[in-house]
């Protein structure tokens, strides 16, 4: 890859890590907000605690599915078929499975509009035709294989939105300020680092989900009384 070619992929990158790209993440906050009426996130500490929890859960749950596809030869839809149905049967949370199918049906026809030549209309038809689960974190990843971003920078963008948008939801709630937010997603960039060495190499039957606090918080939100966010 040419330095140009690289500094293009950066823009790309850019423009797909942006709060302001209508795919749906800034609607949703993960069990956050779930979290918050609980009385989990009285202290900095305590919303320290959950971010990390969250980032790590997605981690060992989810990069495990990006990495599985960037392995595939090519896009066979009986593999794609099968970690999709699997993530499906991981989500045990239903508030979570309709978020993450939610927001995977907005990122696929974002980016089938954003990168038309990428044959990413083709995917969308075969997924309704066989009526699968159109979650986010499997298609996160064929969607940017599709397109032509490397694994490493794609999975790096993927734990991104995930802090990114948790950071924004404690800020809308009203747990932290800002500046504060920032400061925080800023310490947690290291951690991220660090997470992703230690999920380097797993594929997705290898994926775990191991956070039932999160999994609590996450059920709640059906119940909450009233809500600022899908999940």
């Amino acid at each position: 890859m040419t330095s140009s070619n690289s500094t293009g992929q950066l823009y790309e990158l850019m423009h797909l890590a942006d709060s302001g790209l209508p795919a749906g993440g800034y609607a949703f906050s993960s069990g956050l907000e779930g979290a918050y009426h609980l009385g989990l996130l009285s202290s900095g500490t305590a919303l320290q605690e959950f971010v990390q929890c969250a980032v790590e859960t997605a981690a060992r749950s989810d990069i495990p599915f990006i990495h599985s596809v960037y392995l595939l030869e090519k896009m066979e839809p009986e593999q794609l078929a099968d970690m999709l149905q699997l993530y499906d049967a991981m989500t045990t949370a239903p508030t979570m499975r309709r978020a993450s199918r939610t927001q995977g049906k907005n990122w696929l026809r974002l980016l089938s509009d954003l990168y038309p030549r990428a044959g990413l209309d083709d995917l969308s038809r075969w997924l309704a035709d066989n009526g699968l689960p159109t979650h986010f974190a499997v298609l996160f990843g064929a969607t940017l294989r599709s397109i032509g971003f490397a694994e490493g920078p794609g999975r790096q963008l993927f734990l991104f939105q995930i802090l990114r948008d948790q950071m924004s939801a404690a800020v809308r709630l009203g747990v932290i300020g800002p500046l504060e937010a920032a400061r925080r997603q800023q310490g947690m960039y290291e951690f991220c680092t660090q997470i992703l060495d230690e999920v380097d190499g797993i594929e997705y039957t290898g994926a775990t989900r191991a956070a039932p606090q999160l999994d609590i918080a996450q059920s709640l939100h059906d119940h909450l009384y009233s809500r600022l966010f899908q999940s």
